[in-house]
C-alpha cells in the first residue's frame, strides 16, 4: 500500500471491522482508528457494557473526540502516514454520509488515496461473531438479537465513490478478507488525490 492512504472500513456490528482493521495495519504499518478507540473514551465513563442500551447525549461527546481525533490526523500527523478508520455508519441518514465526506476531506487535506470498504456479513454468522468475549473488552455491541435485527432492518450505507470495494465477508477468514482489500487498493492504481490513476469501475461485491 502506498504511503499516505485512507481506507474506511465501513460495516454493521460483528461484522469484522477491527479484526481485519487491525490484520491490514499490521501488513501495512498504517495506523488503525478503530470507531471504538473514540467511542470508549465516552463509553468508559458511563460503564457501558455492550447490552444495555446507551444514553442518546452520549453522541455528542463522542462526536467531540471524533473531530479532536480527525483534526490531529488533518494537522499533526505525518504526512506519510497511512490510516485505517473503522466506522458503523448507517444508510439512507444525511448526518452518516456526512461523517463519511469528512474522511473524504480528510483525504484531500492529507493528498491522501482514499479507499471505502463495505463489509457485508450473513446475519447466522454475525450472531456467532458479535457474542466474542474481545467484544465485550471493547466495550461493542454483544446481544446476538439486536446484532440480528441491525444487520437485516437498519439500511446499509453505499457511496459512489470510484474506489468502493464491497466485500461479502461471511465465510472468508479476516486473513483472506485483509488480502482482498489489500489487492484492491493496489488494482485500483491510486494515486494521491484519492482518484484512480486510470479509471476503474466500482467493484462488484466479491463472493
Amino acid at each position: 500500500m502506498a504511503e499516505n492512504s485512507i481506507i474506511a472500513l465501513i460495516g454493521k456490528p460483528g461484522v469484522g471491522k477491527f479484526t481485519v482493521g487491525s490484520l491490514l495495519a499490521e501488513m501495512t504499518g498504517a495506523r488503525l482508528v478503530d470507531n471504538h478507540s473514540i467511542n470508549n473514551v465516552i463509553f468508559n465513563a458511563i460503564a457501558a457494557d455492550g447490552v444495555s442500551q446507551l444514553p442518546p447525549e452520549i453522541w455528542v461527546q463522542v462526536g467531540r473526540v471524533r473531530a479532536a481525533v480527525l483534526e490531529t490526523v488533518a494537522t499533526i500527523a505525518p504526512r506519510h502516514l497511512s490510516f485505517i478508520f473503522t466506522n458503523f455508519m448507517v444508510g439512507d441518514d444525511p448526518a452518516e454520509y456526512a461523517a463519511f465526506l469528512e474522511l473524504v476531506r480528510l483525504a484531500e487535506v492529507r493528498g491522501a488515496a482514499f479507499v471505502p470498504v463495505i463489509l457485508h456479513c450473513r446475519t447466522e454468522e454475525l450472531v456467532k461473531r458479535i457474542v466474542s468475549p474481545d467484544r465485550r473488552i471493547r466495550m461493542k455491541l454483544i446481544d446476538p438479537g439486536v446484532g440480528a435485527q441491525i444487520n437485516e432492518e437498519v439500511p446499509q450505507f453505499s457511496t459512489d465513490h470510484p474506489n468502493l470495494l464491497e466485500l461479502d465477508v461471511s465465510e472468508r477468514s479476516p486473513e483472506d478478507a485483509a488480502g482482498v482489500i489489500l489487492d484492491w487498493v493496489k488494482r485500483c492504481g491510486i494515486r494521491a488525490g484519492g482518484q484512480p490513476a486510470q479509471q476503474s469501475p466500482h467493484s462488484p461485491s466479491q463472493q
